[in-house]
């Protein structure tokens, strides 16, 4: 990434630092971030809802507990509780993603 050497002092009217503030609110950016996008024509989005952050990291987490029991699947070692506990995971996953594709 390019080196930032020049800073640029902008004056704005009371609406427009209030659109800007709202922007940075919105998005979860700061100030500076908000206005290089903005110079860069990319959309500025609004952030995700921490509801749903949390939601990717369980699913992440359960993720992690099925490449396990693949793991001792694929190495012989499974057993009949593992391949249920597999079962139920994928379940929780279909869940979990469902809740995520509804909000």
């Amino acid at each position: 990434m390019p080196e930032k050497t020049h800073m640029v002092s902008v004056r704005l009217t009371d609406a427009e630092r209030r659109k800007l503030s709202q922007i940075c609110a919105v998005s979860g950016l700061p100030v500076s971030a908000v206005l290089r996008q903005l110079i860069s024509g990319v959309t500025i989005r609004q952030r995700p809802p921490k509801e749903l952050h949390d939601l990717y990291a369980e699913i992440n987490r359960i993720g992690t507990n099925i490449n396990q029991i693949a793991r001792k699947t694929n190495a012989g070692f499974a057993t009949k509780d593992d391949m249920r506990e597999l079962l139920f995971l994928m379940k929780a996953i279909e869940q979990k993603m469902a809740k995520v594709a509804d909000q």
